[in-house]
């Protein structure tokens, strides 16, 4: 090779050199994309709303440009409040509350379910082995017009137990309700299956356990019932779709996570949001009994809802699935993410 052609080959082998370095320079001066903000007014912590514990944890949510806030409130109807009022863009809730609003005019939207059935039991204290003897006796069902208090309701009326004249409801916190079985303050109640461990070591009795699917819909009237949900408002839906979207495609990826992977590497995943809870393989276990796997609705377990609420009072009027529920964001999740 003569000179010249060196010296060419040697100028362009330069210039490319430069080029390259003057690209990577930039490439590493570029901001990282700014994620939007948001806050996630969760009713409780529960394990129900496993998936979307799971996308935070899993890293679901950065990966959709969503940077959440955890809010924790004592129950739904406060929750839905944080949510109605525009302090929060999602509500991780069950559904009851959400339907006592739209009936009474504040409309919101619930865009998809993490559970198909209630992972819920009536447990009572030692001493008390069956739900027709508590009359007079000391309950405990959460917040009045949440889940569990409606649960509880019905569980005492199929006893043939009037809720309303013949109970007292305690107020306590959730997670309390054992400790005070244990030193007699309370004689039973709402507590969640996944803690069968702590009912035997009080010494407690399972009465009626709706994770069985003949409890369950003697409790609902049916196997199937979507009421464990995430809650947005109208306006916030229209104004920003591509949030929820991106909220909704994350909690979808969690889904498919968790149906692919065993009890024991749930737990670990999702055991940092439950600080002092041992959150393990045999809790998750009994939470599969009641997992979605897909978080859409169905017409019957939407209906069930309804129907449930309607009975019991928290509604006065049939509400069209197609008017609480949109399911555009999980089908177009579901659709697109293999």
């Amino acid at each position: 090779m003569t000179r010249s052609k060196i010296s060419f080959v040697v100028v362009i082998m330069l210039t490319m050199f430069l080029s390259m370095s003057v690209c990577a320079k930039a490439s590493n001066t570029e901001k990282p994309k700014e994620l939007t903000k948001v806050v996630f007014a969760e009713a409780v912590r529960g394990e129900g709303w496993l998936p979307i514990y799971l996308a935070q944890e899993l890293g679901y949510f950065k990966d959709e440009g969503i940077d959440p806030k955890f809010v924790t409130f004592r129950d739904g109807p406060v929750a839905l409040m944080s949510l109605l009022n525009g302090d929060a863009q999602f509500c991780i809730i069950g559904f009851e509350p959400v339907l006592m609003a739209f009936d009474k005019g504040e409309e919101s939207k619930v865009i998809l379910t993490t559970l198909d059935s209630q992972p819920y039991t009536f447990v009572s204290r030692s001493g008390l082995k069956d739900i027709k003897d508590f009359k007079g006796k000391v309950v405990f069902g959460g917040m009045a017009g949440s889940a569990p208090y409606y649960f509880v309701k019905t569980a005492l009326r199929n006893a043939g137990i009037d809720p309303d004249k013949e109970v007292t409801f305690a107020n306590l916190n959730y997670g309390a309700e054992l400790v005070a079985m244990s030193k007699g303050d309370l004689d039973g109640g709402y507590v969640r299956a996944t803690r069968f461990v702590q009912v035997d070591e009080i010494g407690g009795n399972v009465l009626v356990d709706a994770t069985d699917p003949a409890q369950h819909k003697k409790i609902y009237g049916s196997e199937l019932f979507q009421a464990t949900v995430v809650q947005v408002s109208d306006e916030y839906i229209k104004e920003h779709p591509e949030v929820v979207q991106g909220f909704t495609n994350a909690v979808y990826k969690a889904i498919k996570w968790q149906n692919a992977h065993s009890d024991a590497e749930v737990a670990k995943v999702v055991s940092p949001f439950f600080p002092g809870r041992n959150i393990d393989a045999p809790l998750i276990k009994v939470l599969r009994r009641c997992l979605s796997e897909d978080g859409q609705f169905s017409e019957e377990g939407y209906r069930a809802v309804v129907d449930f609420c309607i009975a019991n009072g928290v509604i006065k009027k049939d509400i069209p699935m197609s008017a609480s529920v949109d399911q555009t964001f999980i089908k177009k999740a579901k659709e697109h993410i293999k």
